[in-house]
Order: structure tokens, then sequence, then C-alpha cells
């Protein structure tokens, strides 16, 4: 006789025999006990977890001789025939190769035949969602009236592809994962029926790689018992399926959190040299992890998870946080897609555990998000001041020399150490100056000017460089012919010969620019004084107007002006713009000359 594989023989019989799916069989049994029969089901759920095997069983509870019953005997002629799959009115349709409208079109010819041997026609369609769209409409009205003696079943693993439409004219019954316990409750069950001596632990692991479906479960079982004579074992599960063993897991694990390369290399090998497999050493690691997250967040671990070393989870749980662990997980599931495109996938497993292991990157997932954009941000403006002092340096020539005081901090060090730099260089090597004895690092103790030795001069200098070197060209314009007058308690006083050059510079948006300037070039707060210049009121009142003009002040908005003005092209009103923003946004209405 030949040899049937276990999840054939143990397909369930009955209602009562369904693993895992409690909520489905009392429904349909309570459904066939009042008389309840829907005309259509859909059933839907992941792979193994006995969609097919409950649409049978409802086939034979409606077709038993002595039903329609909850409990079929499996002993007549019609629950013979349909678990030999040859009874003339059950119809089991694969709609992955009978997918097209003309298989469908069939299938509306049939059902308006009366059944031949039992009481209802039942068409079981299964992986319902690959029927194409012109099938599904062709289904539609008989799905939604069939004949009173038709019943159809469709089954599927992607609800979400099969049309709303259908599901409508449907009653939809969701099968959900098997748990780990009733996997291997199962399993217990069998081996002892077959006569096979297991360890527990074999089992557990048998019942975790299942994944959920109780057919896989059987098919694991059934490759394990084929290539074991003797007691089946854990290891031996193991090495059968190419487990990856916890203690690889483990030292993996210990390296990362030591930022041990060599090890996680080494370790990689030795996996690979048994014949195991990339995807396989990925998934575990992150179930492994997944452990770690799981009992650091709830110091226990009753999920449906394999058992593991306690003291090994506490003890590698306390070596991660709760983001690392989550940032390790993240890049394992990453380094899975790739490896299935990659032509080299150990490289790829290679460079993602080897990521984890930089010291840097670990230090990173434990910043929360807000410091994390703090950080960028003071990274991005120290590499913006950098290449705006590099490109200054290159620019200017030295004008003038000043003196750097840096004082050593460490033991051991020079009390005093001084440079003379130009004073371009000075204030673009100040934000980072370091000067070093042996591994010890100086710190600055003075600012880029000191102001007890400078002039007013000077300093006004170097803030009108500042200003080129800022690209602030109307301000530079309206306050380099300014003449410095002094600088005492405070103040910088500024000398101008025109009136309307000290008014727009004594502006809030010009005075708080040249006094930011200041405050960065000295440390101190230098408030600027703008006066008239004696010298040029005095020429001015010398000469004698012949003729008196007639004015007219007229406040404008400078933000309209410019579209007020329709005759002016593009380029004069760019000009007439610049103009504003130098002198002010008072324009002079200017009647015809008259006689005082």
């Amino acid at each position: 006789m030949a040899y049937v594989a276990l999840y054939r023989k143990w397909r369930p019989k009955d209602f009562a025999d369904l693993v895992g799916q409690d909520h489905i069989s009392h429904t349909l049994a309570q459904a066939i006990k009042t008389g309840k029969i829907g005309h259509a089901y859909l059933f839907s759920g992941p792979r193994g977890t006995g969609k097919t095997s409950t649409a049978k069983i409802l086939a034979k509870a409606l077709n038993c001789e002595h039903g329609p019953t909850a409990k079929p005997c499996n002993k007549c002629s019609n629950c013979s025939k349909i678990n030999n799959n040859t009874f003339m009115d059950v119809y089991e349709i694969d709609a992955a190769s009978n997918r097209g409208i003309d298989e469908i079109r069939d299938l509306r010819e049939t059902v308006k035949y009366a059944p031949v041997d039992g009481k209802y026609k039942v068409y079981i369609i299964d992986e319902v969602h690959m029927l194409t769209s012109e099938a599904f409409n062709a289904l539609l009205k008989t799905l939604e009236e069939p004949p009173s003696n038709v019943v159809f079943i469709l089954a599927t693993t992607e609800v979400h592809k099969v049309p709303t439409t259908i599901q409508s004219r449907c009653q939809r019954y969701d099968f959900k994962r098997i748990t780990k316990k009733d996997i291997q409750k199962q399993l217990e069950k069998i081996t002892s029926s077959i006569g096979v001596v297991c360890e527990d632990e074999a089992l557990e692991t048998i019942a975790v790689h299942a994944d959920g479906g109780m057919r896989d479960a059987l098919s694991l079982l059934d490759q394990c018992t084929a290539q074991s004579d003797e007691k089946l074992t854990k290891e031996k599960v193991t090495e059968i399926l190419g487990i990856i063993a916890h203690e690889s897991l483990w030292k993996i694990t210990d390296a990362i959190a030591a930022h041990d390369i060599q090890s996680i290399l080494q370790e990689i090998a030795d996996i690979l040299n048994t014949g195991k497999s990339i995807s396989q050493l990925l998934t575990e690691l992150s179930w492994h992890w997944r452990s770690l997250m799981v009992y650091k967040a709830a110091q226990t671990l009753t999920l449906d998870m394999y058992k593991e070393d306690f003291a090994v989870i506490k003890r590698q749980s306390d070596s991660f946080t709760h983001e690392q662990l989550t940032t390790m997980i993240k890049t394992v599931y990453e380094a899975l897609g790739q490896t299935r495109w990659s032509p080299q996938p150990r490289v790829t497993v290679e460079m993602a555990l080897m990521k984890l292991c930089y010291p840097y990157e670990n230090r990173e997932a434990t910043v929360p998000t807000n410091e994390k954009i703090n950080m960028l941000e003071a990274k991005i403006m120290h590499l913006e001041k950098l290449l705006s002092n590099i490109g200054q340096q290159a620019a200017n020539a030295p004008v003038m020399q000043t003196k750097i005081s840096v004082k050593a901090t460490g033991p051991g060090q020079v009390e005093n150490v001084k440079k003379s730099l130009p004073l371009e260089a000075a204030e673009s090597l100040l934000p980072d100056i370091k000067v070093q004895k042996n591994t010890e690092t100086a710190s600055l103790v003075q600012p880029a000017i000191d102001i007890t030795d400078a002039d007013a001069s000077s300093i006004w200098q170097v803030a009108l460089r500042e200003l080129k070197m800022q690209h602030k060209i109307p301000a530079l314009a309206c306050v380099e012919k300014a003449q410095p007058r002094s600088l005492q308690n405070g103040q910088l006083v500024l000398a101008f010969k025109a009136s309307f050059l000290k008014a727009r510079t004594e502006r809030d948006d010009y005075r708080n620019l040249l006094e930011g300037i200041l405050f960065e070039k000295t440390g101190q707060t230098i408030r600027l004084v703008c006066i008239m210049d004696e010298s040029a009121g005095a020429k001015s009142s010398e000469k004698a107007p012949a003729k008196q003009t007639k004015t007219a002040t007229v406040p404008v908005d400078k933000t309209k002006i410019i579209v007020a003005d329709d005759d002016l092209n593009e380029e004069e009103q760019k000009r007439l713009k610049n103009a504003v923003n130098i002198f002010g946004n008072n324009i002079v209405n200017e009647d015809k000359e008259t006689d005082k």
C-alpha cells in the first residue's frame, strides 16, 4: 500500500477534529442543527489552517445519509465517497489553474442540474482570489441566487483580492493562525498514535517553525520522522530542519553588544559551513531579539515562541535599550528582503550585522528624536561656518595681527600657549581651535578681539569685513563711509556726512545687524551711536540756495511701490527696490520750482 502523508492521513473528519478553529466549527454546527444553511460561504485565512478541510466537513454534514447533521458519520456511502474524493455532487475547483470566464460558464451550466447522489451540490473553489475580473463578474448572479440545493464554498488566503461584490453575497468566516500550544498538543496525539518517541522540546520546535499552520507542522513532522529511526530529539530536529542553534544566536548578540566584528564574521562562517541558510539565520535572529524586547518590556516570556534560557535572555536584554532592539530587528528584516535579490547574500548579512556593531550608530539609536534634530542642526551650522571661514581665509589677505591666548587645562602642560595669527584666520579658527600637548586638550580663554587693546577704527574695520563676508551689500554701502570717532562706555560713535545714511543706519534692521557683529567679534555688548559729521554741516551751510523748492513728503509702503509702477521694466524695478532698502520708504514728491 502506498504511503500516505501525515497531513492527508490526519485531515479532520468532522467539526470536533478541527484544531484551533472552535469559533468556526461551533457556528457551522449550530447553523446545520437549526436548518439555517447559507447558499454561499467565504473561508479566509493563512495557509494550512483548515479552510479546505472545513469545506469538506460541511459537504459531508449536508450530504450524510443521516443528515443534514452536525456530526457526519464518516461510515455511510456518501461520507466515504467524499473522503475519497469520488462523490459526484462535490466539485472541488482550483481557481489558480481554472481562473478564466470559460470555466465559470461551464460551472453555471452544471448548477442547473439536480444532485445525483446526495441532497446538496457543493462547489468548493480554492484560492478564489485567482479568478479573473471577467470570471468574477460571470459568477456574481449565480452566486447571489443559486438553486436551493446548491452551496458554494469559496476559500482564499488573500481575501482583500476578492471583490466586495462577491464578499457581500457570502457568509464570511476568518480562520486564525493556530497557536503553538494547540499544534504541539496535536503533534503529541499523532506521534503517540503512530508509535514515534519524541522529546517535548522537539515537538515544540516543530510547532514554532510551523508558523501557525497545522499542515506545515505535519509536513515537518513527516520529514523528521522519515530521517530518524531513533528517538526524535530537539538536536535532531534542529539538524534536519536546518535550524540555527540557540548558542549561535547568543554569540552573535553578545558580539554586537561588545562591538566585536571579528566574532560576528567567524560565527557567520561557522553557520554557513554547516549548511544553514542565510535567510534562516536572519529569521531566527529576529525571533531571538524579539524575545529580548518582550522580556525587557514585560519581564516574562509568555508569548507564543519557543523556550530560551531565561538567564541568557535577562543578561542580554540588559545590554540593549528598547530603541536599539527595535533598530536591530528592523535591520535584519531589511537585510532579509535584500538577500532575495542580492548576488552575494552573505555579504549583505555581514554588512547588516557589522553596521549594528558601530558604537556611533548604537549611540544615536538611543537618542530621542528631538535631541537628534538638535544634534543635526548643530552639525549643519558648524559645517556652514567652517566653509564660510575657509572662503574668508582664501579671499582676504592679512590686515593686522592679533594674539590668541590659550590656557592649558590638563596636568603637565605649559601654562600659557600663545600664537600670532592673521585676524581673519583667528576669527575662523576660534570656534574650534585646539592646542594639544601630548594627549590633552587646551581650552580658549580670550575672545576674537580684546576690546581693551583695540581702538574704534580697528573694530569698525572688522565689522565692515564681516558685512562683506555675509554679502550684506546694501548695509555695507550705507555705512562704509561712516567715520568711527570713539569707543567708550560700551558705545561706538559713528559720524555720517549724509543725513539720510545716518537715518537709515539707525533703523532697527541695520542697527541690530551691526551690533550683532560687534558682539560676536568682541564678546561684549556695544551700542551704536550715529551723529552728523560737523565739518560736512559747516560746508553745506556756506551754500545759500537761490531758490526754494516746495516739497511734499508722502509716506509710501515700500512693499507696494514696485507693484504700483507698472511702467518700469524688471531691471528698473530691481534698482528701485534696492534704493528703497538703502534710503528708506519716504518718497518726496517734488512740485515745480517757485520763488519763495
